[in-house]
């Protein structure tokens, strides 16, 4: 059950060096990524629930959501069959998000495998920045929608629009907006192009906005003064039924303390009604990811 001052964490990233079939790229030297750097400095031979439990504590976490963090691999349900043996012996994830390309020829295949384990909730699509076609991801998108997962994706606030198609054509989809979208140049303008391109899709009442990665790469010195309009705004935008919280981690390790950042959320969010508060912080998480129900 989770509690009126709960915190879920919908974003984090767990590995392990040991296991055989799976690859992290991001964690080697050179690793290059336009919204993220030095990635190769979090390196250690795992991270996984007993690290996350330390780094965590005090945070007030009730459950956290594992989001794939594999790349380069044979089979990538493989990633989703090694969390839930690592679920099964220390009760965390709470929740699987897997990979899948939407639009590949084998989707449905992967979905298929990936659907074997009972805390996979639904697949973010890494390609989908550059690349995301809905009459192409029709098959998998029809598959998830008619299992209830969700389908999580980050564009640009100006590439919105196969969002929206998206959104429209499978109202039974939850479509997540992977670190609210929001845009690498934390600007005024930048903010008002993509408040105006979210107000549009926020139309769509199965859009959700996960707001994370706001304390990490994009405002590396960040203060609570400084992400609070980006929080702000995604919650008033979306509404707080339609926004959950997540810290990117360790990735954002890089830009901040776990407790920090926590605790920027929960002052930020103070002035919000009690009901509100609690849904950003949880009761959104909870819902979409059907957390309360493991």
């Amino acid at each position: 059950m989770v509690g009126p001052d709960d915190f879920i964490d919908t974003h984090v990233h767990f590995w392990d060096h040991s296991v055989e079939g799976l690859h992290w790229p991001w964690l080697e030297a050179g690793f290059s990524h336009r919204n993220v750097a030095g990635t190769e400095q979090l390196d250690a031979p795992r991270y996984t629930t007993a690290e996350f439990r330390a780094e965590s504590a005090g945070a007030g976490v009730a459950g956290m959501v594992h989001v794939q963090a594999v790349d380069g691999v044979a089979d990538l349900a493989r990633e989703t069959e090694w969390l839930q043996g690592l679920a099964d012996r220390s009760g965390l994830p709470s929740a699987i998000v897997g990979s899948c390309i939407v639009t590949a020829p084998d989707a449905v295949a992967l979905l298929e495998r990936h659907a074997r384990f009972p805390r996979f909730v639904g697949v973010r699509d890494i390609t989908a920045a550059k690349h995301l076609d809905a009459t192409e991801a029709a098959p998998a998108l029809d598959r998830l929608a008619a299992a209830g997962r969700s389908f999580e994706a980050r564009r640009h606030h100006a590439q919105f629009d196969v969002l929206d198609e998206i959104a429209a054509r499978w109202p039974d989809l939850t479509v997540v907006l992977s670190h609210a979208c929001l845009p690498a140049e934390r600007t005024e303008s930048e903010r008002a192009a993509w408040t105006e391109a979210a107000r549009a899709l926020a139309r769509r009442p199965n859009v959700v906005c996960k707001i994370s990665a706001v304390a990490g790469a994009s405002d590396p010195n960040w203060t609570v003064a400084s992400i609070r309009p980006w929080i702000l705004g995604c919650i008033d935008t979306f509404g707080p039924d339609r926004c959950m919280f997540g810290t990117n981690w360790p990735i954002d390790r890089l830009h901040g303390t776990y407790l920090d950042v926590v605790a920027a959320y929960r002052e930020v969010t103070a002035d919000l009604s009690d009901s509100d508060r609690h849904a950003v912080l949880a009761g959104t998480a909870s819902r979409v990811y059907a957390i309360a129900d493991r």
